[in-house]
């Protein structure tokens, strides 16, 4: 019997679950369509490279996604098994309600250990894997980092300005600051540049050929100045160093720690809140499962601030949303469970 009523419950906490995580993955999908869309059509990069890079990104997207999913899921299974009466059905069969969290504790494990997989795919493949992809990007299309009327910094150290760029090989009235070597710092101003794949330096070389402008370099001997009809630039950095066109970075092992014991943590905050929602209606386990949700992220963005300010260490900051929501989810047990005791003599002797 309590075999059963356990495939049951899992089923119905696994349902909400996948459902979850298909439509927090389609959202965050389609926010980023746009920047996608943009790179393929507008910027001319190629559609497979663009592919090959998201899903590399799709680890990290998990990585938010699954506790989320996980708390949506328990809240929404207790809330619709307390609008059916199916807890009360339960209680009258005897199966209290430190069985019935046996299930739940089972199910968060599992997407805790997923969420530990997918922060370990993050870390390794939002390090070298992105980044040479962001190279054959830069191969394919410089100019996928490059917006008309705006200094980018396209390498570390070397500003371009392009006042049009009416195709995305091409600018007109270019302005380059480059500083790759302080010492030695140069400006260039041209009519027209154009971006190429240079076959100088292998993959990790891309050139900017400019016509009809002034270069002006400092060194030893003083300023020089001197005017060109063209002038080739070629731009050098490693495939397995900074990533020119995203700052996307493995998640550090204490966030990826964190985020698996949130999706436990989820799960137990989501058996209370989806009793109590439970009475108010089959809606009220949505409203309360965002609520949680946007708690769990201000405490996540609040920790970050105060360790780049230096008030909290990294470690802490990662712990810190884990740290505010375990008491609360330890008295909302202790609350619920308390009231049940209680009322279980008086739902048998109603049935």
């Amino acid at each position: 019997m309590t075999k059963r009523i356990d495939r049951y419950l899992f089923k119905e906490i696994l349902t909400s679950f996948l459902l979850g995580i298909l439509i927090l993955t389609f959202l965050i999908l389609f926010y980023q369509l746009s920047r996608l869309t943009e790179w393929v059509m507008d910027k001319g990069v190629g559609l497979w490279t663009v592919i090959d890079l998201f899903l590399k990104l799709l680890p990290s997207f998990f990585l938010l996604t699954i506790p989320m999913a996980t708390a949506f899921s328990v809240i929404i299974a207790f809330n619709r098994l307390t609008f059916d009466n199916e807890l009360i059905a339960l209680k009258a069969l005897g199966i209290g309600f430190f069985r019935i969290l046996q299930p739940v504790f089972a199910f968060s494990l599992m997407a805790a250990v997923f969420t530990l997989w997918m922060g370990t795919l993050s870390a390794q493949w939002g390090g070298a894997s992105i980044k040479s992809v962001a190279v054959r990007m830069l191969k394919e299309k410089i100019g996928v980092g490059l917006d008309a009327g705006r200094f980018t910094e396209i390498v570390p150290g070397l500003m371009i300005y392009a006042e049009s760029i009416p195709a995305p090989s091409e600018m007109q009235r270019v302005f380059i600051y480059d500083g790759r070597l302080p010492q030695h710092p140069r400006v260039i101003s041209a009519e027209k540049g154009f971006l190429i794949n240079s076959k100088e330096g292998g993959d990790s070389t891309v050139g900017i050929r400019l016509q009809n402008g002034i270069l002006h370099s400092d060194n030893r001997q003083g300023d020089h100045l001197m005017t060109f009809g063209a002038y080739a630039l070629n731009l050098r950095f490693r495939s397995d160093g900074e990533n020119p066109l995203t700052s996307v970075s493995g998640a550090p092992s204490h966030k990826k720690y964190s985020m698996a014991f949130a999706t436990i943590l989820f799960s137990f905050i989501g058996v209370p809140l989806g009793m109590i929602a439970g009475k108010a209606g089959r809606m009220g386990g949505v409203a309360l499962g965002v609520l949680l949700i946007l708690i769990y992220y201000s405490l996540t963005v609040a920790g970050d601030a105060l360790a780049m300010a230096n008030r909290i260490t990294p470690f802490v900051a990662a712990w810190l949303p884990n740290l505010v929501l375990t008491p609360i989810a330890i008295a909302l047990i202790g609350i619920v469970s308390d009231i049940k005791r209680p009322l279980q003599a008086q739902e048998r002797e109603s049935l």
